[in-house]
């Protein structure tokens, strides 16, 4: 079967050699400062043109590589707001901590997608990123992100862009998770991973989920059991085939119709 690999390349190369910095607070470190170009998730990256100057703005953001293992934080909730993130490689999950102990997985982060920006409200984290995967994310100092915003109108516009984008996948869970069957649920996530994967020039009907079961059914509002039940009724009905965590979307029209 045909299973998606993170970008061996991006990681590899930054994996290798790469002194773990403790992010751009840590002023009398030297981080390693690694360039855009070159990376696998630069041309979807949300941060790139934030990285990157130009002829009416010749002034780039400073951008360093950090190393988070498996099941290590990006950050934690209640953490300062130092930075945002973007992912190298590998893949991370957002945490929603409650009061009484239990939490809830708001979203998966693939290469290119910011994390962080649920503390810019506040100052503070609400929530915290877990790698699933050893990762290798891009530290974006937000102060500096905030200067280049107040100079230029593209990063603001920019910033913008990304708030908004938050916004709309936030109403997207919501919906998913008020108005739709647990099959219906399981089969949208699986649509958007194979969308997702696509725009990152990866195969759309055959990848490695790289969550559990478990994560999965946090994220949808499911138990175990029921996430379970509803992989087995799409393979069931001819629509996927499952091999562990390897995914292959047999009919993926009409997965989206379900």
């Amino acid at each position: 079967m045909e299973t998606l690999q993170t970008d061996a390349l991006a990681f590899s190369e930054f994996m290798t050699g790469l002194t773990p910095s403790q992010d751009a607070r840590v002023s009398s470190a030297a981080p390693a400062r690694v360039p855009c170009e070159g990376c696998g998730a630069r041309r979807l990256c949300q941060a790139a043109q934030l990285c990157r100057g130009g002829d009416d703005r010749p002034v780039s953001l400073p951008v360093c590589a950090r190393k988070v293992k498996a099941g290590e934080a990006v950050y934690r909730a209640g953490d300062p707001l130092r930075n945002l993130y973007t992912s190298r490689a590998g893949t991370s999950k957002s945490i929603r901590l409650y009061r009484d102990g239990r939490q809830q997985i708001t979203g998966f982060q693939l290469g290119g997608e910011f994390l962080g920006m649920d503390a810019i409200a506040t100052g503070r984290h609400q929530t915290e990123a877990i790698a699933l995967e050893d990762m290798v994310v891009c530290v974006l100092p937000y102060r500096e992100i905030e200067a280049l915003a107040d100079a230029y109108t593209d990063v603001r516009r920019g910033m913008e862009r990304m708030l908004s984008q938050e916004i709309v996948r936030e109403a997207g869970l919501l919906m998913l998770m008020g108005n739709l069957s647990a099959e219906e649920r399981v089969a949208a996530f699986l649509v958007d991973l194979s969308d997702r994967y696509a725009e990152r020039g990866y195969s759309a009907l055959a990848f490695t989920l790289r969550m559990s079961r478990e994560e999965i059914g946090s994220h949808l509002g499911m138990k175990l059991e029921t996430v379970s039940r509803m992989f087995s009724r799409l393979q069931q009905r001819g629509l996927i085939a499952l091999h562990g965590k390897d995914v292959r979307i047999l009919d993926l029209p009409a997965l989206r119709l379900v």
